[in-house]
């Protein structure tokens, strides 16, 4: 059927069994309602309606219209609706890959608060270090990717949402455990335990730049994760700089976090997501989180 306007037309004459009242419904004269379902009746070729002397019957053909009519339309609207609704970005599909500290952060709660504000986008979510989230934001396999650092990368745009203060943390028995406070200077000698560079490189390097300037840390060990470095820092291997929220939230009981007196490491949360992508969700996406900033 080519205008699903005439089987408007021919299921609100079934209704009201009258073309001057079903007419009058659909604010058309009845000559127009007339002219209506016989081109739908030449579409189809059958008769719909068995036409008497005073009034009309139903043909089978158009008791099988009637019965199944009414889901056509509305199967017609709802698919304009998600149409619609794809093309506005209030449905669709919206990936995320998280970084390991964004989990743990304020950005969980975000995404939970945007799930309910519009549950027609499937919002799926995986967590990753920053390297390996841009690699697949790069790949397509995620719209939206939270990284750390100040990223730089040509076809990728960021947008900046949160500074984590970062702090020192180290085992109960070292000399440091007692401080309140440590300052830069306290640790710039000491054995040090961090993440693998690969894993943010950017951020990485701007830690390493921010405590030991043009120097190089006296680094004894690297490994691939936050919970991996405590498991080192608490047997004494060495210490380490990690986001203060996640290493207080996941330190051993042999762990002490101790924070910066002054001038504190920083790092930035962004989001990010390929440079000129028109995907809707995406869109609604970001204006959604810059609004609530």
């Amino acid at each position: 059927m080519d205008d699903l306007r005439r089987v408007r037309y021919f299921l609100a004459v079934a209704e009201h069994r009258h073309f001057g009242r079903a007419a009058q419904a659909l604010h058309i004269t009845q000559p127009a309602l007339s002219q209506q379902v016989k081109a739908l009746e030449r579409e189809l070729g059958v008769d719909l309606l068995a036409r008497t002397g005073r009034g009309f019957a139903l043909t089978p053909a158009g008791l099988a219209l009637h019965a199944g009519g009414q889901q056509l339309l509305s199967s017609a609207a709802e698919l304009a609706r998600t149409v619609r609704a794809r093309a506005s970005g209030t449905a669709g599909e919206l990936k995320v890959a998280f970084t390991r500290s964004g989990s743990d952060s304020d950005i969980s709660q975000r995404i939970r608060d945007f799930r309910k504000e519009f549950p027609d986008i499937a919002v799926s979510v995986i967590t990753g270090w920053t390297a390996w989230n841009l690699d697949l934001l790069e790949s397509g396999e995620v719209d939206i990717a939270f990284v750390r650092g100040n990223i730089t990368h040509p076809r990728v745009q960021t947008h900046l949402i949160g500074l984590q203060e970062a702090a020192v943390v180290v085992s109960r028995e070292h000399p440091l455990a007692e401080r309140a406070t440590v300052e830069i200077a306290d640790i710039v000698d000491e054995p040090i335990v961090l993440w693998s560079r690969r894993t943010g490189p950017d951020f990485y390097d701007e830690l390493v730049a921010h405590i030991w300037g043009d120097g190089a840390p006296n680094l004894v060990a690297e490994e691939s994760d936050a919970e991996q470095v405590l498991d080192l820092v608490s047997t004494g291997t060495g210490i380490s700089v990690l986001d203060r929220k996640r290493a207080t939230r996941i330190a051993h009981e042999n762990i002490v976090v101790i924070p910066f007196g002054t001038n504190p490491p920083e790092i930035a949360i962004r989001i990010a997501w390929m440079r000129g992508s028109d995907a809707p969700a995406l869109a609604r996406f970001l204006e959604w989180w810059r609004c609530g900033d």
